[in-house]
């Protein structure tokens, strides 16, 4: 279980957007007004306030998250951050991570954001295709795009990520070769590439539904996926995590703590924590959120998951064979208390033999083979 020392991850959520785009099914809403970003920014700061010291971790990661955080000020952005300083301690040099959508930041923005304490910025360009920017329904263009990543090394930010979605209806190897070449050419540190998977409520999902696109089917996705890996391995990249990649000390470090099954806390409406028991959402919509922080009262939270030591402990199993380099069984059993391969041994077994997962100087870790079928893998320790 985790311990005091152990560091922490802090999540802030910044709901707005300018246009929702047709795959997402995060919260988040149009932003109908500029003044509705001075009084969120308001609320998350007297969240911090009113929550100071929920979880006693020193602080090792914060990351801005959305919706699009790039809409905020950077004086905004600075004192959200200030906030959080006042209210944790931190572990380090912190890392501090901030989403951003090409269409809404300039040079000056970026170099506000760089001065407010931003030290990574994370692209989401999700394609360099107008065509099929168009299909997911975002704001910007891939000329836009490369405008934004030029301007993000111009602002002086030597670490980036920058993310891709691949796995759109009609979506070829020539296309999705095109994406990455594309993506390399401006040097980021990381790159995470996501399949496109939608929730039936999104427009996406709709138009599929009723037959204006077809989807690409598995064997494709599959394709796409492992060609990918090929590619970017032999551009440098270090393959950490299922969906991410990144040159040798680059991994994201807040992300690493959710799959180290780390403690975090979510500011904002619609974030989550996990306090080693619980995962619990700030409950939107935001009116009510922001209505409660006026009144100085935290704002209601709904939980998602209560785990008993069992499912807590099947939870970090999961979490932790995510990663390129899986589990060290050692290091496992010296923080759960448990024997992960005498627990799981017919699991584990059953796994080796369809050559779906490995057992090497005590870390167990997925094969390459089961990175694209890593859910129905995974799914087996529920069981």
């Amino acid at each position: 279980m985790i311990n005091d020392a152990e560091p922490m991850g802090i999540y802030i959520h910044i709901p707005f957007c300018l246009k929702k785009c047709d795959y997402c099914d995060f919260y988040s809403l149009p932003l109908t007004r500029v003044s509705l970003l001075e009084d969120y920014t308001r609320s998350l700061i007297n969240e911090l306030k009113l929550r100071k010291l929920e979880l006693e971790h020193p602080v090792a990661s914060i990351y801005l998250g959305g919706g699009t955080p790039s809409l905020l000020q950077p004086e905004q952005v600075e004192r959200i951050l200030s906030a959080v300083f006042a209210a944790y301690p931190t572990q380090g040099k912190i890392e501090i991570s901030m989403e951003m959508n090409p269409a809404t930041v300039n040079l000056n923005k970026l170099k506000g954001f760089k001065s407010a304490g931003v030290t990574r910025m994370s692209v989401g360009v999700q394609s360099f295709s107008d065509r099929e920017l168009k299909l997911l329904g975002r704001i910007h263009d891939a000329s836009e795009s490369a405008t934004a990543l030029r301007c993000v090394r111009q602002a002086g930010f030597t670490n980036f990520s920058l993310d891709l979605i691949y796995g759109l209806p009609g979506q070829t190897w020539s296309d999705w070769r095109g994406n990455l070449s594309r993506a390399v050419e401006f040097e980021p540190q990381h790159i995470s590439a996501y399949l496109l998977e939608l929730e039936p409520a999104t427009p996406l999902a709709r138009k599929i539904e009723t037959g204006i696109i077809s989807p690409l089917d598995d064997d494709r996705e599959a394709g796409l996926y492992y060609n990918m890996l090929d590619y970017l391995q032999e551009q440098g990249y270090l393959h950490y995590e299922i969906s991410n990649f990144a040159r040798p000390g680059r991994e994201c470090r807040h992300n690493l703590l959710y799959w180290q099954s780390r403690p975090y806390l979510g500011f904002g409406c619609g974030a989550v924590s996990f306090n080693d028991q619980q995962r619990y959402i700030n409950q939107p919509p935001v009116d009510f959120y922001m209505e409660a922080l006026r009144d100085n009262r935290v704002p209601p939270v709904a939980i998602l998951e209560t785990m008993d030591a069992q499912a807590r402990l099947v939870d970090a199993v999961i979490m932790g064979l995510r990663l390129t380099r899986g589990i060290n069984c050692t290091d496992f059993q010296c923080r759960w208390g448990i024997d992960l391969l005498q627990k799981y041994q017919d699991i584990i077994s059953g796994c080796q033999t369809r050559g779906l997962l490995e057992l090497e100087n005590d870390r167990i870790y997925l094969t390459k083979k089961a990175y694209f079928l890593s859910n129905q893998v995974l799914c087996e320790f529920f069981s």
